[in-house]
């Protein structure tokens, strides 16, 4: 059975979850490591899905890259405390890309994170399951207080947004009540585009629309933890 012991892992640990597929948790954990690393930080990325992404992602790029440096590891398990202590030294920050599934390795993500970002997608069949990745964060929560920590951070991003459409202008009213919204992602062929060559909209693109959305919500993700 997973044992929610605590680890200080880094300054700042992010975790994306959400028990659905299919709504960009590794294109949000990748370009969030990015803009963090081009902001100075040493950043981790931690790929806990089975299907390894994030890591495929890394091995794609070109050496020379402005994200030379930055580092993607594989642990698609719940870790132990001594492992999460091992991976995470040294570094400021870590981001957890959560595998499409609940179960232990996304319960021990909830707890060793500052702030988790639950990406949803427009529409009522992603609002409902979210409320699954709400429910566990509540009982993680349950074992955070037991060891003295406090509620973990949530947030709701709403990710690859179709821009114009009434389902992207409600979403936030949908989502209202169950965690607030820390940002709102579009659509955009750039993400695509530059995860296809294991690079960031942040590093292809630095002034485009796409960019732009990244950096701000890297900042807003900094400050609530900052404020937390």
């Amino acid at each position: 059975m997973y044992e929610c012991t605590f680890v200080q892992m880094a300054t700042l640990t992010i975790a994306v979850l959400n028990q659905k597929g299919g709504v960009g948790k590794t294109s949000l954990a990748v370009n969030l490591g990015a803009a963090a690393h081009l902001a100075g930080r040493r950043t981790l990325i931690i790929d806990m899905d089975r299907q390894g992404s994030a890591f495929d992602w890394s091995s794609a790029r070109r050496e020379g890259s402005k994200l030379d440096g930055l580092a993607v590891v594989r642990a698609d398990r719940a870790l132990p405390v001594a492992r999460l202590r091992e991976m995470s030294a040294g570094y400021d920050v870590v981001i957890l890309d959560g595998p499409p599934r609940l179960g232990d390795v996304t319960r021990a993500a909830a707890c060793a994170a500052d702030v988790v970002l639950v990406p949803v997608q427009p529409g009522p069949f992603d609002y409902w399951a979210a409320s699954e990745t709400l429910e566990l964060l509540n009982a993680a929560d349950e074992m955070r207080a037991e060891l003295g920590r406090r509620p973990v951070v949530r947030r709701f991003v709403v990710n690859r947004a179709s821009r114009g459409t009434v389902l992207a202008r409600e979403a936030s009213g949908a989502l209202e009540g169950s965690a607030p919204i820390a940002g709102v992602v579009h659509q955009r062929i750039a993400f695509a585009e530059s995860s296809a060559v294991g690079e960031s909209v942040v590093t292809t693109d630095p002034h485009g629309a796409a960019a732009l959305e990244i950096g701000r919500l890297w900042r807003a993700v900094r400050r609530m933890a900052e404020a937390a």
